[in-house]
Parts: C-alpha cells; sequence; structure tokens
C-alpha cells in the first residue's frame, strides 16, 4: 500500500515543482499581454482625429512600402489634414500592407509603435520619415536598424521601442486594419473610404490622388445620406 501511495505521491509532486517553476514565466506573459494591450490602445489613439461633433467619418487606408501613398503624403497630408479640420471630421490612417511590397508590414509596426510610445506627435512624425526616406528602407530584407535610427531621431525611449518592434506588439492593430480593408473592398492604396459616423459601410470609397473638391463632393453626399 505504501509503495503505491510513493508512486502517485512522486509524480504529483513533480507536477507540483514544475507548476511552481513555471508561475514567474506565466506572470511575465501575463504582464506582457496587458503591457501590449496598453501600447496598442495607446497606437489606436495616436492615428485618429476624433471628434465628438463630427457627422462623417474618413479612413485612409495606406501602405507604408507603396510609393503612391509615399508621394500623396508628402504632396497632400498638409491639404487633407486641414480639410478634416475644416469639414469636421473624424478621420484615421490605417494600414493595409499589400505583400508585394514587401516591407510595409514592419514599416506599420514602426509607426504603430512611435504611436503608442510618443502620442500623436511620434505616430505623425514617424510616418513622415518612413515615406520622405521610403526607398532608404523598403527593398531591405531586414529595415530594422533604420527604423531604430528613426526613432533615435525623435528621442523615444529605445529599448521599449526595440520591444515593441522585435516582439510584434502591433500585429493584432495591423491586422485588423488589414480585415477592415476587405470588409470596405479596399483595391489598393492609398484609398479613402467615407461613412456616416459610427457606421462602415463603405458610403464613398474612391482610390488613389484625387483632388481635394472629390473629398469635399464624397462628404456632402454622405452627410445627405
Amino acid at each position: 500500500m505504501r509503495k503505491t501511495w510513493i508512486t502517485l505521491l512522486i509524480p504529483a509532486l513533480f507536477l507540483a515543482s514544475r507548476a511552481a517553476a513555471q508561475e514567474p514565466v506565466v506572470a511575465e506573459i501575463t504582464r506582457m499581454a496587458r503591457t501590449d494591450i496598453e501600447l496598442i490602445q495607446r497606437a489606436d489613439a495616436a492615428r485618429m482625429v476624433v471628434s465628438e461633433s463630427a457627422e462623417v467619418t474618413l479612413d485612409e487606408f495606406i501602405d507604408l512600402a507603396c510609393p503612391h501613398c509615399s508621394a500623396f503624403h508628402l504632396q497632400r497630408a498638409d491639404s487633407l489634414a486641414a480639410l478634416v479640420e475644416a469639414e469636421d471630421l473624424q478621420f484615421a490612417i490605417r494600414v493595409y500592407p499589400i505583400p508585394r511590397l514587401l516591407r510595409g508590414f514592419q514599416a506599420a509596426e514602426a509607426a504603430f509603435c512611435a504611436g503608442a510610445l510618443a502620442g500623436r506627435a511620434g505616430f505623425l512624425g514617424m510616418l513622415d520619415q518612413l515615406n520622405r526616406h521610403q526607398e532608404a528602407w523598403r527593398h531591405l530584407l531586414d529595415p530594422t536598424s533604420i527604423f531604430e535610427a528613426y526613432a533615435a531621431n525623435m528621442e523615444l525611449p529605445m529599448q521599449e521601442f526595440s520591444s515593441c518592434l522585435a516582439r510584434d506588439a502591433m500585429a493584432p492593430l495591423i491586422i485588423s486594419d488589414i480585415r477592415l480593408a476587405k470588409d470596405a473592398g479596399v483595391p489598393g492604396t492609398p484609398t479613402f473610404v467615407f461613412n456616416k459616423k459610427g457606421e462602415f459601410t463603405g458610403d464613398e470609397v474612391f482610390y488613389d490622388s484625387q483632388p481635394m473638391s472629390r473629398f469635399r463632393d464624397s462628404i456632402e453626399r454622405v452627410r445627405q445620406r
């Protein structure tokens, strides 16, 4: 009887010991998960212009490795920002990395990590550097060192930024944007999607760079819907 009891006890003690050894690992994983949720929430807020009184939302879908998106940013970003303010829009920049352009996913992670750590100024600052110097990184096998140099230029906390990139902390936010782009039938980048606030039905969708008059026409049609 004693032999049977000991035989049962030894595995139980082993499992208890193993579980105790794993407790710090589980605790660390839980802590990192909570940290990443907070970072994702801050990154999501950093890429948005929120207006309580807005009737219309505008979502701009971009691929940071797309030359057309870079050209639009450099030539028209200020005009678009002015339109968002003048028309009282709720506005979000969303990412839709196209696989054949390779490094758009990593660049989106860099922009979101910067936003998570330094708010809207961090997001827009990284976005600007990525667009201005697109040819310096988009053909590289691993552009991480360049993204880290941009972060250093912005005086971001480097340990946190590098960790955010290394563990793909922003991947859930990017995947969410990709799914939203699929739902809206986004044909490519840049694409602009207009909706009544609180909805996402793709009331007005157009692709590539367009004159500001086209934006205003779409906004008015959505308002009158």
